[in-house]
């Protein structure tokens, strides 16, 4: 490399130029791995120091007091920099800001976080320290503008080398994507096909294609397509053993002894009496058949409690076992955790006893299973290929795809790192149901398709891990992705109602309807007619010979058919959309929050002005129909070909025939949601505040019968578990709810000394929700808690709206007094809060939905939780409107239970480990001035548990997390 780059990163007041300011620049010129000069300084600004930008940075206002203004700066960082193009971690807003100082700098710029982003998919997250650390960068000191820019040298470098390491095709093709996104990289991606061409033999045998290449023969100017025409071989079917014996509750008994495997194998392992009671129970469900419910308690060790009796199930009679999640961080951690821990076990156990059961894990195969839309389509993509990129999102979408398939085992698009508009664009190269006829496709015949080839993983494991999105539509859509099975565990079992009425519902947005006829047929002022049907139109007029004149001929006035149907449709729906939007705005006038919803009745049905809506959808459904019959034409014709005379004949079909199946499916979800009230559907419409875009949805309202009709009577043994299914100490409610009435049931204590570590507080003087004075209160609550405790709090919230205002209020108080405050939403993503609570553990965490379930925050950073008020469900919910129609007492028999669970979900993230202790206050005093309050705290382990007023409260919560051992004296 002999071009001069610089480095830059900044650290700022925050991050708005138009009113941020700079308070340090840092920059480094460099050539290749060379430093050939530093530049660094401090900037005063006009303001101070926000109490959250000295916690960042590590600066104070007294370190800034005697730096140069701005202005004195900005000409010698224009001299340091001159022309050479600048690098750094979202670099583009650095140059914003100094822009809004008045230094324009118009030097090229490159992004290390979007040369991230195409270059290393798999990543998780894209900040500077993970991209460093990814390429093996050296850690530097965070958010200090020299060392970051020193990083980010480094991380420019590496990304540069694999930029380099491409194999022909792929660089020229990204220099052509970027070219049309017009992302400030193709100067870069250029730049090297300009020295390759004039120096070939520079490719070096490190590429980051060169498993790709070397399926080749290392043929570098083979096309990308010719990668994955090579046979993969296939994984051998997991195959009944034959074996009769039954799990033994001795052989559990011993591995999780003191002397047993886990023992030796596992660093902190400790006996659970609990997690045993656990997997007897579920060995037995196993054993014998049937349905169990278990609730685990926290510290449990709920996940190797149902894994290692599903295991050794699993491997003794070659009989898989399905475990499916309601999360990616749970899927995680049995994956590479949980399952990896059962094998290094029975590595200890082999040494000792090689024919011991336990032994027999070392040959545990676990894989991931995911729905068919989160896999790339090679058919699909390739295909794509060959069109005109039509918009800059396309092209950034297809640049990254186009990287990333030189790396990725998978296909799994959990891997790239999507933008929502690209996200948007993912489904027309994902796999579709009924998309694909895998007799006929190349890559499935030679084992390359993605789908297929994680469904042959799955056929050949013990342990299938699923969501529970997939486990529901896959059994609703004919069972075509999960490989068959006997036994099936639930884990976040209190998820499943929910996802099962997803699963079993549909919705249409506007932009949902308008792609699908853009995708049928569309003009294009540069490319003319375009889409399936104008695409076809193009490929059958290039056929030599008569058999291809006479096609075009007589499609022509198909295509101008077409062309009016498309534009008459798009028109209905359009004005259809306007008038639903009109509908939404009319009855839900009131309404706050990021979407507006109303449910569709019988009432609003009869509203005159519905009647208009019909009209509308009238008009639309007739050309959509036209569209349909001339979908049916144009495969009719292309199947007169021979597969000689039309090379892509079978894939212009496949994708014929999803559009028309689309088109129909369109037209029956509208017909259904607009045309026909169904008793047993819940409609809506919903209309979000940002966009203004409006969508309609339908969902059963019945689901339990749906569950026991599809998933229980297929499976021998079912085991549905979760730290929460309890509701006042039964499991009466979540029976009712998932069709369970005769399923067995265990509830599993938390080893944890609740009574011991946990103070739970309510505060009795804040006024309930809604009555005078209420926010006032909890804001002064929050206030004094929160110092009481010194930070080291998480405070949850039930709405976005309670949440801002209360953030707003406090801030500045708490910030003065050095504890930092955070807002999910307002100052990063629940990961990035949860991360600066740890590395200062003085801090406030504001959250929402999120953060009632699935943090894990072990130790002192968090030690008080904070429940601003009991989560019921808004009453104006679509479907807790209408679920709540069928209760005699909606409010005690639906409304409670269902707050409960959410109740104790939020309670949980307090204690995480034996050794925490914590306080949980309850700022909603109806947990004691209402009857059914008493059931929510009933709900929860015995702690110490006291009611006071503010002060008596934060004092008390001063003194608990002060001492570490009291005499407990529970609650009874």
């Amino acid at each position: 490399m002999t071009q001069v780059f610089v480095a830059l990163d900044l650290e700022a007041t925050g991050m708005d130029p138009s009113r941020d300011e700079v308070i340090e620049i840092g920059a480094v010129k460099f050539r290749g791995g060379k430093i050939i000069d530093y530049f660094q300084t401090m900037v005063r600004p006009r303001s101070v120091l926000s109490f959250g930008i000295q916690t960042l940075t590590g600066l104070t206002n007294k370190d800034l007091n005697e730096a140069p203004r701005f202005a004195a700066v900005a000409p010698k960082l224009r001299d340091f920099v001159k022309q050479a193009p600048i690098v750094g971690q979202s670099v583009g807003m650095d140059l914003e800001m100094l822009a809004a100082g008045g230094l324009g700098l118009p030097n090229r710029q490159y992004d290390t976080f979007e040369m991230a982003t195409m270059l290393l998919p798999e990543l998780r997250t894209y900040d500077l320290g993970t991209i460093a650390a990814t390429l093996g960068v050296p850690p530097s000191h965070k958010h200090r503008a020299v060392a970051d820019a020193e990083t980010a040298m480094h991380v420019f470098n590496r990304l540069y080398d694999r930029i380099e390491a491409l194999d022909d095709a792929t660089l020229d093709r990204l220099a052509e994507l970027t070219r049309i996104s017009q992302s400030s990289l193709t100067h870069l991606f250029s730049a090297v096909v300009r020295e390759r061409r004039g120096e070939v033999d520079s490719y070096g045998g490190n590429s980051i294609g060169a498993a790709l290449l070397a399926k080749l023969g290392g043929e570098r100017e083979a096309t990308p397509e010719a990668a994955f025409l090579v046979t993969r071989a296939r994984p051998a079917r997991l195959e009944p053993t034959g074996v009769e014996p039954e799990i033994s509750p001795g052989t559990l008994r011993a591995a999780m002894g003191a002397e047993g495997p886990f023992a030796n194998a596992l660093i902190g392992f400790e006996e659970r009496p609990q997690q045993l009671d656990m997997m007897l129970a579920v060995a037995n469900n196993l054993n014998r058949g049937g349905r169990t419910l278990i609730e685990a308690g926290t510290g449990t060790g709920k996940s190797l409690g149902y894994l290692l009796p599903a295991a050794l199930h699993a491997v003794e009679h070659g009989d898989p076992v399905v475990v499916s999640t309601a999360t990616i961080a749970l899927q995680d951690q049995l994956i590479k955790k949980d399952i990896p821990a059962l094998r290094a076990a029975a590595a200890d156990a082999a040494r000792l006893d090689p024919s011991s059961p336990i032994a027999k894990l070392e040959n545990l195969q676990a894989s991931v299973l995911k729905g068919r839309s989160n896999y790339l389509c090679l058919r699909r993509w390739f295909l794509a290929q060959r069109e005109a990129v039509s918009s800059e999102t396309q092209a950034q979408l297809y640049a990254k795809v186009t990287a990333w398939l030189q790396t990725t085992e998978t296909g799994d698009r959990a891997e790239l790192r999507l933008s929502q508009d690209e996200g948007s664009l993912w489904g027309r190269l994902a796999e579709e149901e009924g998309a694909c006829v895998p007799a006929q496709c190349v890559f499935h015949r030679r084992n390359q398709c993605f789908l297929f080839r994680a469904r042959a993983e799955a056929e050949a494991s013990h342990i299938v891990v699923v969501n529970h999105s997939l486990l529901l539509s896959d059994l609703l859509r004919n069972g075509s992705v999960l490989p068959s099975y006997r036994h099936l565990v639930v884990d976040e079992a209190q998820h499943l109602e929910a996802e099962a009425t997803t699963q079993a519902g549909f919705s249409v947005s506007r932009p949902q309807a308008v792609d699908l006829l853009k995708r049928i047929i569309r003009d294009e002022a540069q490319l003319g007619t375009v889409g399936a049907l104008g695409m076809t139109f193009r490929t059958l007029t290039s056929v030599s010979g008569n058999q291809g004149r006479a096609a075009a001929a007589d499609l022509q006035m198909h295509l101008q058919a077409a062309r009016n149907a498309s534009a008459d449709a798009l028109s209905g729906i359009e004005r259809m959309f306007v008038t639903l939007g009109e509908f939404v705005e009319r009855y839900d006038s009131l309404a706050t929050g990021y979407e507006r919803r109303v449910r569709v009745t019988g009432a609003l049905r009869s509203d005159p002005a519905w009647s208009q809506v019909e009209i509308e959808w009238d008009g639309a459904a007739q050309p959509l129909g036209t569209l349909v019959e001339l979908l049916r034409q144009f495969s009719d014709v292309v199947e007169t070909f021979d597969d000689e005379v039309l090379p892509t004949r079978l894939e212009i079909l496949t994708e014929l025939e999803t559009l028309e199946s689309d088109s129909v499916e369109l037209r029956r979800r509208l017909f259904q949601l607009l045309s026909q009230a169904s008793d047993d559907m819940i409609c809506w419409l919903s209309r979000h505040q940002t966009t203004g875009e409006t969508s309609v949805h339908a969902v059963p309202l019945h689901v339990a019968d749906l569950l026991r009709d599809e998933l229980y009577r297929r499976c021998e043994s079912i085991t549905l578990t979760s730290a929460t299914l309890t509701t006042d100490r039964t499991f009466d409610y979540i029976k009712d709810r998932l069709g369970l009435e005769d399923a067995d049931e265990l509830n599993v204590p938390s080893p944890f000394d609740y009574a011991a570590s946990t103070l739970l507080a309510v505060m009795d003087d804040v006024p309930e929700p809604g009555q005078p004075g209420h926010q006032k209160a909890l804001q002064r609550a929050v206030l004094e808690i929160c110092r009481a405790s010194e930070g080291r709090a998480m405070v949850l919230f039930t709405s976005h709206n309670a949440l801002q205002t209360t953030y707003r209020a406090l801030k500045a108080d708490l910030e003065r007094d050095g504890i930092l405050v955070l807002g999910q939403r307002i100052d990063g993503s629940p990961r990035q809060l949860v991360e600066r609570l740890l590395a200062n553990p003085k801090t406030v965490i504001f959250g929402t939905n999120s953060f009632w379930e699935g943090v894990d925050i072990v130790g002192e950073a968090l030690s008080l939780l904070v429940i601003t008020r009991l989560p019921f469900s808004v009453p104006s919910d679509p479907v807790f409107a209408a679920r709540s129609e069928l209760f005699e007492e909606p409010f005690i028999d639906y409304a409670v239970p269902q707050a409960i669970l959410r109740f104790k979900q939020g309670f949980g993230r307090l204690i995480r480990s034996a050794d925490d202790r914590g306080a949980c206050v309850v700022l909603d005093r109806r947990v004691v001035s209402r009857r059914y309050g008493e059931s929510f705290v009933a709900s929860l382990p015995d702690c110490r548990f006291i009611v006071g007023n503010a002060d008596e409260v934060s004092s008390s919560v001063r003194d608990w997390l002060a001492v570490q051992n009291v005499t407990s004296a529970p609650r009874h």
